[in-house]
């Protein structure tokens, strides 16, 4: 999708439109503080429950649900924890694999998708992740109608309950068994056709550094961004040094982007760190992200 065919096309979706919402958000400093969720990827080796309890000591107001933890308990008990807690929940993780890899069919991916998504529903999670999978011997074409098709139908399911798909792109190496869409470019070109208010894309501050032109598309796309995933903190600092890409995290809030910032890091640092320390030091760099050098 190029910058003009975003100008052009008529978006009522996900939030108010940017030239609004940027006028608001630079009324005040901006602050992670009250923005930012800890994926359970990030809090690899804590249960379910102990991800909850954790994020709630620590005063961090939101959490990325991940299906492998929902999965090791019945998901009606993983939704009580949830709703008892009075946390948020920023995104659930993962749906997709339509394009048949893992040995999934079309109708298995969809059908497991549909129950992620009644499970976002019941916590009120804002946003579904979504990975197309790889096109997995299909034409690049071909991979494109079924990820298309997939997301018409759970874009009509996630709409019923309240909530929307955040489609992800990943760069190579990594996304080679997780999504064809290696670049924003590709995924903005599959949300277009499918051209349902509840598909959106999910961003990372770090690739969108990697975009061209970034700074003059993120306006004409910002209503179409359902989710963000930070995906570099550096624990050993309590300062804005923490997020190596807080510049554009900003951008992204100034461009009119009103939800939650989602920490989801996949590092087996991290995952072997201390999470307690973690957390710490993460509500440390949101506090100094507040202050009014920043606005």
């Amino acid at each position: 999708m190029t910058k003009e065919l975003l100008s052009q096309r008529k978006v009522s979706s996900f939030s108010t439109p940017s030239s609004t919402v940027k006028s608001k958000n630079n009324e005040h400093s901006f602050s992670l503080l009250d923005r930012i969720s800890v994926n359970q990827i990030t809090t690899y080796h804590w249960s379910f429950k102990e991800s909850l309890l954790g994020l709630l000591a620590s005063g961090v107001p939101a959490i990325g649900l991940w299906n492998r933890k929902i999965l090791d308990l019945e998901p009606e008990q993983a939704a009580e924890l949830v709703i008892d807690s009075g946390i948020k929940v920023s995104t659930i993780s993962l749906a997709g694999g339509f394009t048949g890899c893992n040995e999934y069919s079309f109708e298995d991916s969809i059908s497991d998708a549909i129950e992620l998504i009644r499970f976002g529903g019941r916590v009120n999670a804002a946003a579904i992740q979504v990975a197309s999978g790889p096109r997995a011997g299909h034409t690049l074409n071909h991979a494109r109608e079924l990820t298309t098709d997939a997301l018409k139908r759970l874009g009509d399911v996630a709409a019923s309950y309240d909530t929307k798909l955040a489609l992800k792109t990943m760069p190579l190496p990594q996304a080679q068994n997780w999504t064809f869409l290696n670049s924003l470019h590709a995924t903005l070109e599959i949300i277009d056709a499918c051209g349902h208010p509840a598909v959106g894309a999910l961003v990372d501050p770090a690739q969108l550094q990697q975009e061209e032109g970034i700074q003059d598309l993120l306006p004409e796309m910002i209503s179409l961004v359902t989710a963000v995933q930070i995906s570099e903190f550096n624990s050993d600092t309590a300062t804005q040094d923490s997020f190596a890409c807080y510049d554009m995290i900003k951008t992204i809030n100034d461009a009119g982007y009103q939800g939650f910032f989602d920490l989801e890091i996949w590092s087996e640092q991290v995952w072997q760190s201390k999470y307690s320390s973690l957390l710490s030091q993460l509500q440390l760099a949101c506090q100094t992200e507040a202050s009014p050098q920043f606005d």
